[in-house]
Parts: structure tokens; sequence; C-alpha cells
């Protein structure tokens, strides 16, 4: 009896030592992970950067394979879905807590299709976004990446502008379906607004390549390995992760250079121009738009010189028509000038026929031959209706013989000469 105390003692004995240097071997929590955060909303403020997503969605594998140490080093174990929701909650601190985007996370592994978006897509807000990484507590089932993906593309069909998908997983595929597919669909149905980015949370090669692909197949973003994002030091391995690994991530993925104001150029100096072409620059004619040709003073004003000035118009016509030949408007443009020149000038337009038809019938022929002289300078021209007036004579005054056809179509006309003194 007394042999089976002294056994049982030293087994307790060995028992205790066993447990205490257990003990002695802590392993190493989140806690363990440094990631550093700064202010980037400062950069935001400060005009360096400008926001490039109007949206993002975490898609974060919590399948069993994510409950597998990320090292085996002693006292330095932490699990892939440890290390990405501290990565998670670092990210959350780098973003400007009053970031302008909306925000969505879905979890796939160990959470049904319908429960799997715990979080959005909503505004985002930094606790909110804490709070789901906090749900982040067990794994289980294979990983099924394309459906993940499948599920994201879903999620975002309300999403508009830019959008960026962040994807946490070891890239171990447990499912025939094909990721790198299902994240080309997601490109093809959203194009250039959305881009992928990949962080691979295990060492598995195949794993690597899976979330490489998926990168690519995006088109834009870029995969990146989790270490790369946070620094690490540990007792059984070397140091390992970047410090500033983190808020580099970030502002690769949220923000873009804004371009670069270019200093205001000085106001070019006015170009003093003529308009008119009078030979007075615009800045000393106190008469602007004179008529081209007319004389002025070195204030751009017509010169005061007494002085007659006329001109005469002829328009003949077709018979019986009292439309306006086009090859006589040339001619009326001149009157117009002429006209406009002088503005205080007034003209009689004189309608004539041949000597065919009734007297009565040409009288008014003629009479519709000079208003439709009048209505073409009107029309064209903007000359006032009250300078013009519009007098018929039918065949009262010919001007050759109406016995010929030559002689008759110089008597089919309406005629004017416009005569005015002006100051020279």
């Amino acid at each position: 009896m007394r042999l089976k105390y002294i056994v049982t003692g030293m087994l307790v004995l060995l028992f205790g030592f066993v447990l205490t240097g257990c003990a002695g071997m802590s392993t190493s929590g989140p806690d363990d992970v440094i990631c550093t955060s700064i202010d980037l909303g400062e950069l935001l403020q400060s005009g360096q950067y400008k926001k490039k997503v109007d949206n993002f969605l975490i898609l974060q594998d919590a399948s069993t394979s994510m409950s597998d140490d990320v090292e085996k080093c002693w006292s330095d174990e932490i699990s892939k879905l440890e290390l990405s929701k501290v990565l998670i909650k670092c990210m959350n601190n780098n973003l400007p807590a009053d970031f302008d985007v909306d925000a969505g996370m879905r979890v796939f592994g160990a959470y049904h299709d319908d429960q799997g978006l715990i979080y959005g897509m909503t505004d985002y807000s930094r606790a909110g976004l804490d709070a789901a990484a906090n749900i982040l507590t067990r794994t289980g089932g294979n990983t099924p990446i394309a459906n993940a993906i499948a599920l994201g593309t879903n999620d975002l069909k309300e999403a508009r502008g830019k959008t960026a998908v962040i994807l946490f997983s070891d890239g171990l595929n447990g499912f025939d379906a094909d990721p790198v597919a299902a994240a080309a669909q997601m490109k093809e149905m959203y194009g250039d607004n959305v881009c992928i980015y990949p962080v691979i949370t295990g060492k598995d090669k195949q794993g690597q390549l899976i979330m490489q692909q998926i990168a690519e197949a995006a088109e834009c973003g870029f995969a990146i390995d989790a270490d790369n994002l946070h620094e690490r030091p540990t007792s059984g391995c070397s140091t390992i992760g970047i410090a500033d690994g983190m808020p580099d991530f970030v502002k690769a993925v949220f923000l873009e250079k804004a371009p670069v104001k270019a200093a205001p150029k000085p106001p070019a100096k006015p170009i003093d121009l003529d308009s008119d072409g009078d030979g007075v620059l615009d800045s000393r004619d106190k008469c602007p738009n004179t008529p081209k040709g007319t004389k002025v003073d070195s204030s751009g004003c017509p010169i005061a010189i007494p002085e007659k000035v006329s001109i005469t118009l002829l328009v003949e016509f077709d018979f019986d028509k009292t439309a306006v030949n086009p090859r006589y408007h040339s001619d009326l443009e001149k009157v117009a000038d002429f006209l406009k020149a002088y503005p205080t000038t007034t003209a009689e337009l004189e309608g004539h026929t041949d000597n065919r038809g009734t007297d009565e019938y040409n009288e008014k022929l003629s009479k519709r031959r000079a208003e439709s002289v009048k209505n073409y300078l009107i029309e064209k021209f903007n000359i006032e209706a009250g300078r013009l007036s519009a007098v018929g004579y039918g065949e009262s005054q010919p001007v050759d013989t109406n016995g010929t056809d030559e002689g008759r179509q110089r008597n089919r006309r309406v005629v004017a000469s416009i005569v005015t003194t002006i100051m020279k």
C-alpha cells in the first residue's frame, strides 16, 4: 500500500511538472499582431488623395481549414481566421471614420448562404464593420470560394459606382466550382466598376495560385500575402510582416492620387481689336459697328461733311411672276447695306409690268412685285418696314417697247432711286 502511495505521489509530481512546463509555453494570440494605423482622412482633407471607390465588400473564408495555425513556432500559434479578423479590424481603423462609401461583409464556409451576409450592404461605419468582425468566432465545412464570389456578385446588384471586393482566404477551394471562373463572371457583369483584392492567409502553393488567378481574372486589383499587411515578432521564428503594410494596402485599394492642380495662369492681356474695321480700335471707338467704307473721326464716328449719296435698284421679273429672281440677291444686299449705312434714309419701291393683261390686273401685279422686293429687304436684312414703301404703276411707265420679248422683259421691273444727304 505504501508503495502505491509513493508511485501515486511521483505520478502527481510528474504530471505537475508537465503542466508547469506547458504553462511556460504560452500561445500568442491576436495581440501579438502589430498592425499600424494612420489617419487616411488627413490625406483626403489635404487634397493629396481622393476616394477611388464608392463601395467595398469583404468575402471572409470561415471554412475548416481557416482554423489551422498560421505558423507552427512555439509561442506563436494563431489561426488563419484569427489573423483575418485582426487584419479586418486593422483595415477598419485605417479607414477614415467618416468615409462616404457603402460596405458589406459576407462569411462563407461555416455559414449558410442566407446567413452569410453578416454586414451590409449599407452605409459604412467603423463601429458597424468592427461589430461584424467580432462575429468571426467559428469555422466549419469545406471552402466554397466560387459560391461566395457568386453570392457577392448578387450582393452588389444595387451598388453604384466603383467597388473593391476584398477576399480573405487560404485559397483551399473545397468544391468543384471554379472560383477563377466566378471572378471572371463578376468582372463580366460589373466591368471596370469592380476590382478584386485576394488576401492570402495560407502557405499552400495551390491555394496561393488560385488566389493569384482570381485577382488576374478581375483584370484589376492584386493578390497579397497576409504577412505583408502586419508585423509580428515571434519567439520561435524570425519577425514576419511589414510594419506599414496595412496603411499602404488601404491607400492602394481605397484611394488614388488627386490630380495636381495647375497654378492659375495670369489673366491674358485683352487684345484691342478693331471690330468694325473703321481704323479705330474698340477701346477708343465711340461709334461701334460703323458700316464698312464710312469715313470716321478719331473716335470712330462718321465725319460730318455734307454730301449727297445715292444708289439705284433694278429687279426684273418673269412674266406674271412676283418672286425675286436669285440673280438679283447681291444687288438687293448692296441696297440693304446702303440703308443700314444711312439709317434715316427711306426708299420708295416702284413696281411695273408689260402691257399684257388688263390695266387693273397689271396695277395690282406691279404693286405685288414692289411688295415682294420690300419683304425681301425686311426679312433677309432686317430693314425696318417703316423705311420702305411700295407702289404699283402697272403698265403706265414702260422703259422699252412692248412689241418684243426683250422689251417686255425690261418693262417687268421694280426700281428705286435712293438719294440722301449726309454729313461726311
